[in-house]
């Protein structure tokens, strides 16, 4: 609803508004109350967020930007109630934590988001960076707009990965305007492509997490 409200018109109407400063900080303000409704799963996240591409395309599936939905995820599994979850940007050969703390707002963590893009899109950055730092990691989540171009598979990064820590960890790989994507491994119960994004993909990510899917 704030990112919808924030574009001043609406996706298929000619209805067009121009947003109150007020209203918005109110949307705001609600999202991020909503959060600490979301029940924890006691599983240690790393969401990283691809930004060797613009973050500005809308994602599939939705009306919003891409930024908004790494935004908004990384506002879910950076609160109090996911206090194991790490936030990591990254691009070509770069992997960087990216400060975000329950205590900011949405525009804010968007903002710590919005980097210079270059390169291209590697995937397996992030497991990479995870197994260097020996982090223990038991779900990976990755948002990206692109293919994996990078030189490792991401798959078998994770599965070396977890040889190396003794974790069965999961992947999860979000290709936000992606029609179609091959990043997991389809035979490995570990690991899920997830194309697009909507209101029901934050309950899919938390269920694969869980086990129950």
């Amino acid at each position: 609803a704030s990112e919808n409200y924030k574009r001043g018109h609406g996706k298929r109407s000619k209805l067009k508004w121009d947003p109150d400063r007020d209203i918005v900080q109110a949307l705001d303000l609600a999202f991020s109350k909503s959060i600490s409704t979301v029940e924890p799963t006691g599983k240690r996240f790393l969401v990283a967020v691809d930004v060797s591409s613009s973050l500005s395309s809308v994602t599939h599936g939705s009306s919003i930007s891409t930024v908004a939905v790494a935004a908004a995820m990384c506002l879910v599994r950076h609160t109090t109630t996911e206090p194991d979850a790490q936030i990591v940007v990254f691009s070509e050969g770069s992997v960087r934590p990216c400060a975000v703390s329950s205590d900011m707002t949405f525009m804010q963590v968007a903002a710590h988001l919005i980097q210079t893009p270059g390169g291209s899109t590697d995937c397996a950055l992030p497991i990479t960076w995870a197994s260097e730092n020996d982090k223990s990691v038991d779900v990976f989540i990755i948002f990206t707009n692109n293919q994996t171009f990078g030189r490792e598979n991401p798959a078998d990064t994770l599965k070396t990965y977890r040889q190396k820590i003794g974790l069965f960890s999961k992947l999860i790989v979000c290709g936000l305007i992606a029609n179609s994507l091959s990043v997991a491994d389809p035979e490995d119960r570990g690991m899920l492509d997830i194309c697009g994004f909507d209101s029901q993909a934050v309950d899919v990510i938390r269920n694969f997490a869980l086990d129950v899917i």
